[in-house]
């Protein structure tokens, strides 16, 4: 189902004060000194309000029409949409001054800086590490892979995030016309990360409630290359953080996780699901399920609701699925009794007749070819499924194929029973429900899971854990879920030459065209 998709770019989590300009018919203009650096540039950011046109906005700010920075229709701004404004030293009505426009030492300051907002760090409390001076720092047990460095300030955390907001090419940038023939190019891409901002505004918001101090240095890679990579990692002092979080594609990021490992910076991938970008670099944290995870989780589930079930394990003999299926054959060897076939996809030509003589079947999938052959693969198999009635087979698969392929047929997964790990909101659940509401009062549009959601548990776990563990959270980056958790996270590695994977996979089951977690 297509969505009306609103952009935003940064709200910030810090409300700074505000001053009142007025506009022709009486409607006010609230000017807002909350401001974002981003590339060295400072900007206001400022969130329509009802009545408000882009020429009153810049009125207010002391500038003109044409400087502030919005989606790409401007004649039909609606409330909650969001302008960005630079900060040219111009005159406000309050009588105040902008702050500075650029400015290296400013790169990473939050909106706490902005005129009338408290920019005081906050007292350590109790479980937090002490503020006095870094001679404070708890001292780290080091690997022989990964040193672990101190914090670069002791009052705050510092948080680097780079992914590719694409901001100079806002009037390239349509938010009228948004379908799936837009993927891969800067106008979806743009649409697809600006949740991920999003997300992680509100984690920020509760650890600031929570009495956490984060500064947020915001990095736009628009050029997906290493280059660019490297000129903004140095030009941006992403090296003086602790913590990099990176929702790149894979050679920028590839980059981006030397680089941090040069600098004994611990750099978290978001969402990618390729288990080699932990390989040999021990700063690296990849939040989505390793495969061992997933295995666990998928043969407990068969056990648990089909013991007596068949287990047929799809593949097609490529390197990348190795690790996958010796983690469920491992799985399965641990319990008497379980059977399983593992099926070479390319000789599978018996395999509907299989099913059909099998009382009681499973397929699990772990077919892994480049994109064309896997959307194909995926088709060919949901047909030969769907077309046994009688004894329907039961689907497992690593990868949620509802999100990744766009023309999966749902009714075909509905009728193979189907179960995944990477399913939509359970509104039952209080920290789904609780998000999902905040964020649709925020931003009028619906998250998702993928990038919204994500993005808040990243930043609350990883602030959360240095909040009260220090950098020795990053020997043993363990933790209880803080509040506002929505898909626990935990972590660990095989070798200390490798990086860090998520333990913890949560199973969904389709059900009346739903996804509900397994318990």
């Amino acid at each position: 189902m297509k969505k009306r998709i609103v952009l935003y770019m940064i709200l910030l989590m810090v409300a700074g004060t505000t001053a009142m300009a007025q506009m022709k018919g009486g409607v006010a203009v609230k000017v807002s000194h909350r401001t974002q650096v981003v590339n060295g540039k400072r900007y206001f950011v400022h969130v329509v309000e009802q009545g408000q046109t882009v020429y009153a906005i810049s009125r207010a700010y002391g500038l003109k029409e044409v400087e502030a920075i919005t989606k790409k229709d401007i004649h039909f701004l609606q409330v909650g949409d969001t302008v960005w404004l630079p900060c040219k030293g111009q005159k406000l009505p309050d009588g105040s001054v902008a702050p500075p426009a650029t400015g290296q030492a400013e790169t990473a300051t939050p909106a706490a800086t902005a005129p009338g907002t408290a920019a005081e760090a906050k007292p350590a409390t109790s479980g937090q590490e002490a503020g006095a001076g870094r001679s404070a720092e708890p001292a780290a047990p080091q690997g022989p892979s990964a040193a672990v460095r101190q914090r670069v300030n002791p009052q705050s955390i510092v948080v680097s995030l780079m992914m590719p907001l694409c901001l100079s090419q806002m009037d390239k940038i349509s938010t009228s016309k948004f379908d799936v023939e837009q993927r891969g190019k800067i106008t979806y891409k743009s649409l697809e990360f600006i949740q991920f901002y999003e997300g992680l505004l509100i984690g920020l918001e509760r650890l600031e409630r929570m009495g956490c101090n984060v500064v947020l240095n915001v990095v736009d890679v628009e050029e997906p290359t290493a280059e660019a990579v490297e000129r903004a990692f140095v030009s941006h002092n992403v090296a003086q953080s602790d913590l990099l979080i990176a929702l790149l594609t894979r050679q920028p990021f590839e980059k981006a996780a030397a680089l941090a490992r040069e600098a004994q910076l611990f750099i978290v991938n978001p969402v990618s699901d390729r288990q080699e970008i932990v390989k040999d670099n021990p700063y690296v944290f990849k939040c989505l399920p390793s495969c061992e995870a997933r295995a666990r989780q998928t043969v407990l589930a068969i056990r648990r609701t089909l013991p007596s079930a068949h287990v047929y394990v799809v593949h097609s003999g490529a390197k990348a699925e190795k690790r996958s299926i010796n983690a469920l054959t491992a799985e399965m060897d641990r319990i008497q009794g379980m059977e399983y076939t593992l099926v070479d996809w390319a000789q599978s030509a018996k395999f509907t007749s299989m099913l059909k003589n099998t009382p009681q079947s499973v397929v699990v999938s772990v077919y892994d070819q480049d994109k064309s052959k896997n959307r194909i693969y995926v088709s060919q198999l949901l047909n030969k499924l769907s077309s046994i009635k009688s004894r329907t087979p039961y689907l497992f698969t690593f990868d949620d194929w509802s999100a990744q392929y766009s023309d999966v047929d749902f009714s075909q997964l509905q009728s193979v029973n189907y179960h995944t790990f990477y399913g939509d909101w359970h509104m039952t659940t209080p920290s789904h429900k609780d998000f999902v509401e905040t964020f649709r009062d925020r931003y009028k549009t619906e998250p998702t899971s993928t990038y919204a959601g994500m993005a808040n548990d990243i930043i609350l776990y990883f602030v959360w854990g240095l909040q009260q563990k220090g950098t020795a959270f990053f020997t043993s980056p363990v933790i209880p879920a803080p509040e506002g958790v929505i898909y626990p996270l935990s972590f660990a590695h095989d070798r200390q030459d490798y990086g860090f994977e998520n333990q913890n996979a949560l199973l969904y089951r389709m059900t009346d065209f739903q996804f509900q977690p397994i318990p």
